[in-house]
């Protein structure tokens, strides 16, 4: 522990100007960031929806549960802002990231039969609600540690180690399981242990400001129950903020109509083994996020959000066009390009993603137009996965329906669709603010 102290309050090179206190707790982030992503890449739905087909031999509508499970999270961040208002936000940061962990243990105890696969469905839907939590907090301690000139390369700094983490994990994982697909209890029960020391160095983390932050929200929470302040009142108030999220909601429906189907076509379709499954939904993704990500951390912190949308949208249709050209030829060299240009794109999501309503709230509102942001991600989600599996295999015997083959690759063409209207929505809400600045 004494060495870790000595680096704790020495600075790295390149590293962003930070106040002393906060460089101390960013230290701290830093050694969470190499700890508990250990626990967290193993409930990704690329890793769980892996492990469910292959091992769990799961229907098809799983699969799609499983994608959605993240946004089932997301839905619940509007119940996370209102408990976590007022609050001490690292202790209660903590109590959540051990609830968690909790749930990687759950699915190394999970018996490969029915009620397995029920057991390790339940714990991804409860762990992606505990991490809607955890983001949904942590976005306002980064908004009060970490000043908007620096802020993007400071968190994308800690982004980065997440990504490594989840790519050196995915990446061993592979070969694990095709050698022995039981081994995965104990990679869960190892990740677990793992994510416990992440939730100690976290627990180091102080905030600068939580007190007056603590007051603005106790404030604010009155105005919430006099009527004054809510997820539609935002919208209504806020129409660059609407246009945002309507942009936003577009390209998110697009990308999260893909994924459950992708996995069905890798593993089932084209029956890739674990090692390339994982690579495709997870590795090669995250890498690419990693790699890029610096890059696009230093454009965000010179640019307004939607001008950064407007730029990074394209590479959105761009990843989804080689998809389908990848499933209409059947190849998975092609489905690999494509999950190329998509790691780049992630790389800048990621961050917009997390940081974008800075650019439109004020400091007393950040938890709620996070909240907004993170619930609208979570009505999407919720939904797009199980849209995809139905357009994607199609439907027999339905009541009232007619029989539908399904649209196969042809989906991801429908996705690429998507995502050019949400290009051109954050387009024109940049060229507006321009010409609003300009006037």
């Amino acid at each position: 522990m004494r060495i870790i102290r000595r680096q704790l309050n020495r600075p790295s090179p390149g590293q962003p100007d930070l106040p002393e206190v906060v460089q101390r707790s960013f230290r701290y982030e830093q050694l969470t960031e190499l700890t508990l992503p250990v626990a967290f890449t193993l409930l990704e739905g690329g890793i769980v929806g892996v492990i469910a087909a292959k091992i769990y031999e799961v229907p098809p509508w799983v699969l799609a549960v499983i994608t959605a499970a993240p946004m089932f999270g997301n839905l619940s961040s509007f119940f996370w802002n209102q408990l976590a208002s007022a609050r001490t936000k690292v202790r209660f940061t903590n109590v959540v990231q051990a609830l968690t962990v909790l749930c990687v243990m759950a699915i190394a105890l999970a018996p490969t039969n029915h009620w397995g696969a029920m057991l390790l469905v339940a714990s991804m839907i409860l762990s992606r609600v505990l991490i809607a939590g955890i983001i949904t907090v942590r976005s306002v301690i980064w908004s009060l540690n970490y000043m908007r000139a620096v802020r993007a390369r400071t968190t994308g700094r800690l982004q980065i180690i997440t990504s490594l983490v989840t790519v050196v994990i995915s990446s061993l994982l592979g070969p694990l399981l095709d050698a022995d697909p039981g081994s995965f209890r104990w990679v869960y029960l190892a990740g677990a242990a793992v994510g416990a020391l992440g939730i100690f160095f976290f627990s180091r983390v102080q905030v600068v400001g939580e007190k007056r932050q603590r007051v603005l929200e106790r404030r604010n929470q009155g105005r919430q129950a006099a009527g004054n302040v809510g997820f539609f009142q935002i919208l209504r108030q806020d129409r660059r903020y609407a246009r945002y999220q309507t942009a936003q909601f577009l390209a998110g429906f697009g990308n999260m109509l893909i994924e459950a189907p992708l996995v069905y076509l890798v593993t089932r379709s084209l029956g890739a083994s674990y090692t390339v499954s994982i690579a495709i939904t997870m590795v090669i993704p995250f890498a690419l996020s990693l790699v890029t990500l610096p890059v696009w951390a230093r454009y965000l912190d010179r640019v307004h959000v939607a001008e950064f949308r407007a730029r990074q949208s394209v590479l959105w249709v761009a990843s989804q066009v080689l998809l389908w050209m990848g499933a209409l030829w059947g190849s998975l060299i092609w489905i690999g390009i494509s999950r190329l240009v998509m790691g780049i794109a992630r790389g800048g999501g990621s961050l917009a993603w997390q940081l974008g309503h800075n650019d439109f709230a004020r400091q007393d509102q950040l938890s709620a137009y996070m909240g907004v942001h993170v619930t609208l991600t979570g009505v999407r989600g919720a939904t797009a996965p199980f849209v995809g599996m139905l357009l994607y295999l199609g439907w027999a015997d339905v009541r009232w329906l007619p029989d539908f083959q399904g649209m196969h690759g042809a989906l991801f063409l429908v996705a690429a669709g998507l995502s050019t209207l949400s290009w051109h929505g954050f387009r024109r809400l940049h060229q507006d603010m321009q010409s609003a600045v300009s006037r």
